[in-house]
């Protein structure tokens, strides 16, 4: 792929994930107003629930079907193509099925012990039978991804989720009656029937892709199992680990004195409300940090690695001048921007608490893209589920003593131990130091402009005041950045095709 198209996809994907995110941000605001933050919290375990049998039916299938179907087409061989991908729903639609199963029996185990609810039993079992057109869909992503067509599934995805939203609403308002466990349903089934639906654009493509090629004997069995056994065993782990620490916060905080609907609503504050505001703007970063793999990739092959080390050297910097202003932005508008959204006063003081994370958390999804990008993808697994099991150690010792605060120690270490990792180690593999005095003179930076525009426009609940004072921020940052040189022309053309003249 050219590096004209990559950035097309890319910028085709962002576009499409901020109008996605925006829309979902707007109606988890309305979501909180209708359930409360108790109710968002036991939805946030209704769905780690599902994520978790999600993994377990996906049994890594979709990383096989996009890997089997780029295989294949590289090698011209339509006929293996087809097998591969029939072979690939096969399998998911099998493991899928048994963890739809698992799911829907053991409903009431997981609404008693962990979400504490019971009233929570029909959204579970709704997430369970609608749980294989799930694990169908990333099948078929996989296999449309891999032949590079993007913007079908730009469409079908925007197109299913704002559906799912118009659908969820219209049974939020006219059967749902107030009733939580009617609520809960609502959002999983509108949800998840939209997403079965949108399966059907996906296989009448597909067998028209199909139909043409005639049938062959081709082995894939070994290949498949090959590639998903090993993914699956790892996604299990990660996805284990995982749901253990999201169940473990409620659980963690009654335990530290807490009453449950309190603990609920801090829960749902927090992993509801505040994280979703919080990583909006990844979207941006995510679709950068994918742009990069392929440039590596090609350096890697190639052993230019004196290309590989400036590409790192001036993405990280760009990344973090990025994460420098956004991070400056959440923390100033954190309580406003809260207010207006969920007429919350705590999420707004979580969303400030957590907003110098995002230095961290943005800067470290693009040392992982750079990693996977020089073939280093198993380094972060690993750094990933050690950071995930220090995460159910310390919140089983920490959150009944200290609370909340003891989420946030946990957060903070872990993720920066995680951050500290993959640094190290992408510094291994290409040479490159990070540059200190950089991140320094950065930080002091979006401290002046965050503390000039607090004084010059203080942000007011009311969306014209919160715009205004994010402009003023931007362009002092901007313009103290230009004039100290920690911002260069250079950087701004990073990403572009263009930087393929510069020679390594």
């Amino acid at each position: 792929m050219s590096g004209s198209s990559i950035l097309h996809s890319t910028l085709l994907l962002t576009g499409a994930d901020l109008t996605l995110r925006s829309v979902s941000l707007l109606f988890q605001a309305h979501l909180a107003d209708i359930v409360g933050a108790a109710g968002i919290g036991k939805m946030q375990l209704i769905m780690t629930a599902g994520g978790f049998a999600m993994t377990l039916g996906s049994a890594g299938v979709r990383v096989a079907s996009m890997n089997l179907t780029a295989q294949k087409c590289g090698e011209n061989d339509p006929a293996g193509m087809k097998k591969a991908i029939l072979a690939c729903m096969a399998w998911g639609l099998c493991f899928s099925c048994m963890a739809a199963g698992l799911l829907f029996l053991l409903s009431p185990v997981i609404a008693s012990h962990f979400v504490k609810d019971t009233d929570v039993v029909p959204a579970i079992r709704l997430l369970a039978i609608f749980l294989p057109c799930g694990c169908t869909f990333s099948v078929l992503s996989g296999y449309f991804t891999a032949r590079g067509q993007v913007r079908t599934l730009v469409i079908i995805e925007t197109a299913e989720r704002i559906a799912s939203i118009a659908v969820t609403l219209l049974l939020l308002r006219f059967w749902a009656g107030g009733s939580l466990s009617r609520s809960l349903c609502a959002v999983i089934g509108g949800s998840s029937f939209c997403t079965a639906l949108s399966l059907i654009p996906l296989l009448i493509l597909l067998q028209k892709q199909l139909r043409n090629i005639p049938p062959k004997p081709r082995p894939i069995l070994r290949q498949l199992t090959g590639l998903c056994i090993p993914l699956a065993l790892s996604d299990y782990l990660r996805s284990g680990l995982s749901a253990t620490e999201q169940f473990l916060i409620p659980h963690g905080l009654r335990r530290s004195g807490r009453g449950y609907e309190s603990a609920m609503a801090d829960y749902g504050t927090v992993s509801g409300m505040v994280f979703p505001v919080m990583m909006f703007p990844a979207a941006v970063f995510y679709a950068l940090s994918d742009l990069l793999v392929p440039e590596l990739s090609r350096c890697r092959v190639q052993g230019r690695m004196r290309r590989a080390r400036y590409i790192v050297g001036r993405s990280l910097r760009v990344g973090f001048l990025f994460s420098s202003v956004i991070a400056g932005a959440m923390y100033l508008l954190a309580e406003p921007l809260c207010k207006v959204l969920y007429d919350s006063e705590a999420a707004g003081k979580y969303l400030q608490a957590f907003a110098p994370m995002i230095l961290m958390l943005y800067s470290d999804a693009l040392t992982d893209g750079m990693l996977k990008g020089l073939g280093e993808q198993v380094a972060s697994v690993r750094f990933n589920t050690l950071t995930a099991a220090m995460d159910v150690v310390f919140l089983w010792l920490l959150l009944p003593k200290f609370g909340m605060g003891g989420f946030y120690f946990t957060f903070a270490l872990s993720h920066g131990i995680n951050f500290a990792l993959s640094i190290r180690h992408l510094g291994k593999v290409t040479g490159f130091t990070p540059h200190a005095a950089h991140a320094a003179k950065t930080l002091l930076l979006a401290v002046f402009a965050l503390l000039a525009a607090s004084r010059i426009c203080p942000p007011a609940p009311a969306i014209p005041s919160m715009l205004l004072s994010a402009l003023v921020f931007f362009a002092l940052f901007f313009l103290a950045a230009s004039l100290t040189g920690q911002l260069r022309k250079e950087d701004l053309l990073l990403f572009l095709p263009q930087r393929k003249k510069v020679s390594a």
